[in-house]
């Protein structure tokens, strides 16, 4: 093998690796937005369960229907 067949060989090697590792950080980033909007969603409906119904409601019950 000639001394540009190795450099060239060792070129396509750094490159490869490069983009594994920049597609596994895109994945880790991807992950990581898609945990935070689930603990988003996760928080905003615990604490809608936890809010009080708007006062006067469910004082009675209408069966006028």
């Amino acid at each position: 093998m000639s001394v540009s067949s190795l450099a060239s060989a060792a070129v396509a090697n750094q490159q490869g690796q490069l983009a594994q590792a920049m597609q596994t950080a895109m994945l880790k980033a991807s992950s990581e937005q898609q945990a935070a909007i689930a603990d988003m969603l996760t928080e905003a409906a615990q604490e809608s369960a936890r809010a009080a119904p708007p006062k006067g409601t469910g004082t009675r019950l209408d069966i006028s229907v």
